[in-house]
């Protein structure tokens, strides 16, 4: 698999898919390189048999198509019984820190993925590493109005660069700045009002952009106004997250991959997890699938609605035109609509990501003819470069009806840490970290959230109806009109 050469890419038979943020949060899914292949560009590579158009909409391609891995690590299966403190199902990015921070606290623990660490949204999100919540409205039902988790977040809220650092993990982790931009007075007035709880009350380092900023910072003129999050930027989210499982098998955690949990069982005062080939039998089990839950938990199957995204790298830019694309480093949001959620990584590709049509969610040249057009009205020195498609797959995001991630307790010793509403590079492992202090000092009621109880929603498609059949449809031809 080719997956950094700056020659072009190989035609490719797609398979399976992963995840991306709504406005840039997880990645999705990709395809196998043919031997003797043609460079892809837009019209030529991305030709899907019938039979795999399925694996692009339920995001379940290989994790070798995801622009983000060059060479996909492999963890043994579970082949016989062990013991645990604490059992962890799920090596993304949630699973991963849970299980780093448990280990880092003296637990025995074992993970264990259905797939290899990172398959999910972890190893195909968007990277974008944003230092904010989606709202606070949310903490109006905690019991403390939020107090506890905001001091948290104050603190954390640089937690994958924190932790990449720590653990000298070779990830992209660059806190280069999150930029929201806009043309519109109105919405930068939006923009500075909410802006300012975390400037005021959070300490961050944040800018208000007029016309002469902005241009330095995006190398363009369109964008006339914008918000900039000093503390965000971008990480490579597979890299990422199996930096954090080394960490945790540093500190003496175990880690399996191709070991779905099939089956949970009470046995006394504990719980016995049965994969294929073998069990891990511990106090307590944690649940961070996400977006992919298996057989083990009916309740955590119905209680989100799923969405697929997509991702895309190009191949690597020529260096003079790259310098003069965001030449300020920051990962680049639109607003008020986020088509183009856009980062250039350390290899000089662009990365861009966003939700699929329900006509064509393998059509790879199609949805980067989308971004292409965008680019070239940005950076008008790019219509006379031949940017090329390196990479496209897709994905699942998790997004609740509350603006905060999953934290359930689903048996007395059974918890569940999941989805994300595509925010999870940074509240993934923030949350993970949490949770593991949570557990081992057996003060579960100190963690500052709640814990609850999972609920059904009613039509798990809502937000595919809402978002992937009306709004961005709305929002791609209201920007094909000059009207965004």
């Amino acid at each position: 698999m080719n997956t950094e050469s700056g020659t072009g890419i190989r035609r490719r038979s797609c398979v399976k898919a992963g995840l991306l943020g709504v406005t840039g949060g997880a990645l999705l899914s990709g395809c196998e390189s043919d031997d003797g292949a043609t460079p892809a560009h837009p019209g030529a590579a991305w030709q899907v048999p019938a039979q795999r158009e399925d694996q692009f909409e339920q995001g379940m391609s290989p994790l070798e198509g995801s622009g983000w891995v060059p060479e996909v690590a492999r963890y043994p299966a579970l082949a016989q019984s062990i013991e645990a403190d604490v059992c962890v199902i799920g090596a993304g990015l949630a699973g991963s820190s849970l299980g780093l921070h448990l280990a880092r606290a003296g637990l025995a623990v074992a993970v264990l993925e259905a797939r290899q660490p990172g398959w999910g949204a972890s190893g195909r999100n968007a990277g974008h590493v944003l230092p904010t919540l989606r709202s606070r409205s949310v903490f109006q039902r905690f019991p403390d109005g939020g107090r506890a988790f905001l001091e948290a977040f104050r603190e954390h809220h640089t937690i994958p660069f924190d932790l990449a650092r720590e653990y000298a993990i070779d990830c992209d982790a660059i806190r280069s700045g999150y930029l929201h931009a806009t043309q519109r007075e109105g919405t930068f007035e939006e923009l500075k009002q909410r802006s300012r709880f975390w400037r005021q009350l959070q300490g961050q380092a944040v800018d208000w952009l007029g016309a002469v900023e902005m241009r330095e910072m995006t190398g363009s003129d369109y964008y006339a106004h914008g918000v900039l999050y000093r503390d965000g930027g971008r990480v490579n989210p597979y890299l990422f997250t199996n930096g954090l499982i080394r960490a945790a098998i540093g500190h003496g955690a175990r880690v399996f991959g191709d070991s779905a949990a099939l089956r949970l069982q009470a046995e006394g005062r504990r719980w016995r997890v049965s994969t294929q080939a073998g069990s891990v039998i511990a106090g307590r089990v944690v649940l961070c699938t996400n977006a992919y839950p298996g057989p083990i938990e009916p309740r955590v199957r119905d209680n989100f609605y799923p969405l697929t995204a997509y991702g895309i790298t190009t191949e690597p830019l020529p260096e003079a035109l790259a310098e003069q694309i965001m030449p300020g480093g920051a990962t680049l949001a639109q607003e008020p609509v986020d088509l183009h959620p856009f980062l250039i990584d350390r290899h000089r590709r662009i990365v861009v990501s966003s939700l699929p049509t329900t006509t064509r969610p393998a059509d790879g040249d199609w949805h980067f003819a989308q971004h292409l057009r965008w680019i070239h009205r940005t950076w008008p020195a790019t219509r006379e470069a031949n940017i090329r498609l390196q990479h496209y797959w897709t994905g699942r995001v998790a997004l609740r009806d509350e603006e905060f991630p999953g934290v359930f307790e689903l048996h007395p010793g059974v918890y569940g840490l999941m989805h994300f509403n595509a925010w999870g590079n940074v509240m993934a492992p923030l949350m993970g970290k949490l949770l593991a202090e949570g557990l081992a000092s057996e003060r579960l009621d100190t963690l500052p959230f709640p814990l609850s109880r999972p609920q059904a929603v009613g039509n798990p498609r809502k937000q595919h109806l809402i978002i992937r059949r009306l709004l961005i449809p709305a929002a791609r031809l209201a920007q094909r009109m000059g009207m965004l």
